[in-house]
């Protein structure tokens, strides 16, 4: 399953496996702090590893996932950005946009996860179903994962703050 892999397949693969498990570690942990801060910059340089092995992966030419790894690297550095934007300012709307930023950066991550495991021709599953059956599947489950991450997100990320003048 993994013995043709090239070796940006590999670090594409072994970053991705990080930044998940470094992701559910910033869910769960306190907010803030030193530790907090540590593990994010690892988070985000594991991502960065994730999307270098994915934009230089062209097995099957220039496609969705490499749309997708753009779309995570603006994410990432979008939440990078509004930390530092609240750090310098201390304003809530910062520190909001920091965490939709980067709860969007692993629910793609997840979802990127999910969806390559499900077409990619190593794991078999695309294999065993109809075609019509399998992408309905396969698009019903990215949007059931998106929803409620996209709820999670937004019920986490803090009150919206009310607007100055």
């Amino acid at each position: 399953m993994f013995a043709n892999l090239t070796p940006m397949l590999w670090l594409h693969f072994v970053a991705a496996a990080l930044a998940l498990s470094i992701g559910v570690a910033q869910l769960v942990l306190p907010k803030g702090g030193t530790r907090h801060r540590q593990i994010g910059w690892a988070y985000a340089a594991a991502m960065l590893a994730v999307n270098i092995g994915a934009l230089t992966t062209y097995r099957l030419g220039f496609g969705i996932f490499h749309v997708l790894a753009f779309v995570s690297l603006y994410s990432l550095a979008m939440g990078l950005w509004a930390m530092r934007r609240w750090r310098q300012t201390g304003a809530a709307s910062w520190l909001r946009r920091h965490r939709i930023d980067m709860g969007f950066s692993y629910l793609g991550l997840v979802m990127a996860g999910v969806s390559q495991f499900a077409i990619n021709p190593r794991f078999g599953l695309a294999a065993a179903m109809p075609p019509l059956l399998y992408w309905g599947l396969f698009a019903a489950i990215n949007i059931v994962m998106y929803a409620i991450g996209n709820w999670l997100i937004f019920r986490n990320a803090g009150a919206v703050p009310a607007p100055t003048r």
